[in-house]
């Protein structure tokens, strides 16, 4: 019996214990807290995206994408640097100005041909004197000098011509190109001196020589311009022929006139003009080309009536209002005046639109 109960004791003892290992085994109900571990263990798959940084070699590999640095290499374009040697080649062009003076035309021959030839040979060089003188003005040095020298020399040198018994129109021309010569010997000494003291022209200098080849051209020219207007008048009626000379002659006293008003160019102290002067040899010049013409118009048609009585009417007023002006000159010197100048233009002025009304009543 009291084995019984033994055997019953232990059997509840075990039980006990059973019991005690159960319910300390269900404790873990608390499972929660393993579900944090595994809540917890995503920790290193979302850390280990640092796989997914990896790729940062490989995006930072494109460096050798960075390798196309050679397209930097274009600096060969940069190498068009030798482009300056393209400012530099246009220099050469420059350095022709110095064997330009070949292309500035000839001299005057010295040999007497004709008065045309001459005056156009004059015309020439005179303009190659300028052209010369215009490259001094730009850089040219000592050069240029001795071209320049031949060809004043030449017009020095140019020959004279016995116009003495020709018509008005012919010895206006030849004073016109004397008078060219004449104003380029006034430079003489400056232009012979150019080279001699290891230079061109000094440019102080230079002005002046240039003002004067020019002045010297323009004459020339207008010796020029007489002679062809000389020549187209051959087939002119003789009315028609004296009204055109005068138009000229007249408009050659008033170019003279025009040289002469005071301005900026001949200064306030340049009020009294010599006999010698350039604009006073071409008011004489011009003055003593006007032609005294008559013709007997009875029985002529009226349009030439007309034309011939206007014409006497343009001289007229010509002797009374402008002839003092050259007769002035003739006597040794003109006095020149802003008011009497001007007045002087405005009657020449009025002349000439008389004789261009005569001349269209021939038409």
């Amino acid at each position: 019996m009291f084995a019984v109960s033994r055997r019953c004791l232990m059997l509840v003892i075990l039980i006990a214990m059973l019991a005690g290992c159960g319910t300390s085994t269900s404790q873990p109900t608390p499972t929660v807290v393993p579900t944090e571990p595994p809540t917890s263990t995503p920790v290193p798959p979302t850390a280990t995206p640092l796989p997914t940084n990896t790729p940062i070699p490989p995006t930072n590999t494109p460096a050798p994408t960075n390798t196309p640095i050679p397209t930097a290499t274009p600096l060969p374009t940069n190498t068009p640097k030798p482009a300056p040697t393209k400012a530099v080649t246009p220099k050469p062009t420059n350095t022709k100005s110095a064997a330009a003076p070949v292309s500035t035309g000839g001299g005057v021959s010295s040999n007497p041909s004709t008065l045309q030839t001459s005056i156009d040979q004059s015309f020439n060089a005179a303009q190659g004197v300028v052209s010369l003188l215009n490259q001094m003005s730009s850089g040219g040095g000592v050069e240029l000098c001795i071209p320049l020298i031949q060809k004043y020399q030449s017009i020095h040198n140019a020959p004279t011509y016995d116009v003495s018994g020709q018509s008005n129109e012919m010895q206006q021309a030849y004073g016109a190109y004397r008078n060219g010569i004449s104003l380029l010997d006034t430079r003489a000494t400056l232009i012979v001196g150019c080279g001699q003291g290891g230079g061109s022209i000094g440019r102080l200098e230079l002005g002046s020589v240039h003002s004067t080849a020019t002045q010297a051209a323009d004459s020339f020219a207008q010796a020029q311009n007489v002679l062809k207007q000389f020549l187209d008048m051959s087939t002119m009626s003789p009315l028609e022929n004296a009204i055109v000379r005068a138009l000229h002659a007249i408009g050659g006293v008033g170019d003279a006139a025009n040289k002469m008003m005071p301005n900026k160019f001949w200064g306030p102290n340049n009020r009294r003009i010599a006999a010698t002067d350039s604009r006073c040899v071409e008011a004489i010049t011009s003055h003593n080309a006007i032609p005294s013409f008559t013709i007997d118009t009875t029985g002529q048609p009226a349009s030439v009536q007309t034309a011939y009585q206007l014409y006497q009417e343009a001289l007229n007023l010509y002797q009374v209002d402008v002839s003092n002006f050259p007769k002035s000159c003739v006597a040794g010197e003109v006095t020149v005046s802003p008011v009497g100048m001007s007045a002087l233009h405005d009657n020449i002025v009025n002349i000439l639109d008389k004789l261009t009304e005569a001349q269209n009543a021939l038409k």
